[in-house]
Order: structure tokens, then C-alpha cells, then sequence
């Protein structure tokens, strides 16, 4: 059961694996919907690593998700980061030049680098948007006022949660968990649900493959469908916005759209 694991290769791909984080389809959506209903933009470039299935996966369903809607992103403004001869300035200058109207970052970690060279490069020229992986720390404290406004879709954020699971969390760790953690906890409620009524490999598998198969998690109630996706989750869009109290040191914090 992954809280992290987000590829669209992964539906359907076993009856033995199952997720409580939404796969990329459905942040790929938030993010397409956001840029073409609330920024009122239809082009846009995308910053993705071809070599990471993550990647690959959130650029490709933001791009189906941005046409079907009549948005567009043609291929010369499709940029990837793990190209060697990749250069964030010149590929900024020519995604502006080739009318583009948002920048889409959708990185895995090990591109983080030189999506925030991409991030200085823009000089809060265009919007940006990006994948989860752009949700950390180093995004705020080495992008700074030019990463602010940026918009990220994320799984769950802390002060969107309507529950007690931040303050028993702070109380735990001493400080503000992320979204990877509220889904580890709701994967770990899963287990335990799951493992009640046969407490074997098979017996747990049958179980959270059962349509009326249901665990109280801190995201709300975590069901699977019949591909092991996390059932009826969605996704929380959050903005980068200056805060002179977050905790990083940055002087900017993501905080929920609301």
C-alpha cells in the first residue's frame, strides 16, 4: 500500500498493489483546470525529466488533461530537464518567445536544481505550476520571491486539515508534517483495517479489494477501486505566498487555495 507512489502505470498493474494517494491524473487535472479557469491561460510550457516514470507520467496527463480542454503545449515548449545540454535560460527565453502563458514544473526530486534555475530564470514573468515534487523546503528558500505565487498540487496540506491530526502530529514530531505523512498514516489505517477479519497476505489483499472495504484515515475514508487507486480523493492546490513566520526560514510558505 503507497502513500507516495503516484504514476498512471501503476493502475491495474497488480491485484497486490494499492495506493491512498491519487495518481497523476488527478493532479495533472487540478493543475489544467486551474490554469485555464482561474489564470485564463491556454498555453503553456512544461519543464519534466523524461527518465523518471513519475515525471513522464504527470507531464503526459497534464498535457491530455490541458488539449481536451482546449488548451494547448506544443512539442518545442515540452522541455526536459535531463537533457545534458539543458539550459533553464535559454529554454525560459524560448518558451516565452514561442507564446508560451504558464510555466508547468513537474520535476522528480533529482531535477529539483534546475527547475529552480528555470523558477530564477522567469523572473516572475509567467505563472508557474508545479507537481508535488516541487513541495519542499529548497523551493522555498532557494526560490524566494521568484518562486512566490507559484501554484503546486499536493495530496493534503496541514492547515487545510480539518481534523486533530495536525496537532497529535505536532505533538509527536515537534513539528508540521506533509502530505507524504497524512498519506502513510491513512496507508498504515488501511493496513490494520484491512488485516482485521484475515490476517494473511492473501486475507489482506481480499479485504482491500473488497468493494465495501473501508478505513478511517486522516484524509477521510480510504476505499480502493477495482484498479487499487485510492477511491474519491482529491487533490489540494496550494500557493507559495510570503509569510515572515514559517518555520523554514525562508520568509514564504505554501499556503491552501482556497
Amino acid at each position: 500500500v503507497s502513500p507516495t507512489s503516484t504514476s498512471v502505470k501503476l493502475t491495474g498493474s497488480s491485484d497486490y498493489i494499492f495506493r491512498t494517494v491519487p495518481n497523476d491524473s488527478v493532479a495533472a487535472k487540478a493543475l489544467a483546470d486551474y490554469m485555464q479557469k482561474q489564470l485564463d491561460k491556454k498555453n503553456a510550457a512544461v519543464f519534466y525529466n523524461s527518465q523518471s516514470d513519475y515525471s513522464e507520467s504527470l507531464k503526459s496527463e497534464f498535457v491530455k488533461f490541458l488539449r481536451e480542454q482546449g488548451g494547448e503545449v506544443s512539442s518545442k515548449l515540452i522541455c526536459d530537464l535531463s537533457d545534458p545540454n539543458f539550459n533553464a535560460n535559454q529554454s525560459v527565453e524560448q518558451s516565452i518567445d514561442s507564446g508560451a502563458e504558464v510555466l508547468v514544473l513537474l520535476p522528480n526530486t533529482a531535477e529539483l536544481d534546475d527547475t529552480l534555475k528555470v523558477v530564477k530564470a522567469n523572473k516572475q514573468r509567467l505563472p508557474l505550476l508545479g507537481g508535488d515534487d516541487v513541495y519542499t523546503p529548497k523551493t522555498l528558500k532557494d526560490g524566494g520571491a521568484d518562486a512566490g505565487e507559484m501554484v503546486v498540487a499536493v495530496p493534503w496540506h496541514i492547515l487545510a486539515s480539518q481534523t486533530d491530526f495536525p496537532e497529535t502530529s505536532r505533538s509527536l514530531w515537534k513539528a508540521d508534517v506533509n502530505w507524504r505523512t497524512a498519506m502513510s498514516y491513512d496507508a498504515t489505517k488501511a493496513l490494520i483495517e484491512g488485516l482485521k477479519n484475515n490476517p494473511t497476505r492473501e486475507g489482506l489483499a481480499q479485504s482491500l479489494r473488497s468493494k465495501d472495504f473501508t478505513a478511517k484515515g486522516e484524509t477521510g475514508e480510504v476505499q480502493f477501486n477495482q484498479f487499487g487507486d485510492r477511491d474519491r480523493r482529491g487533490i489540494q492546490l496550494v500557493k507559495i505566498e510570503p509569510d515572515p513566520k514559517c518555520s523554514f526560514g525562508s520568509g514564504y510558505c505554501f499556503k491552501p487555495v482556497r
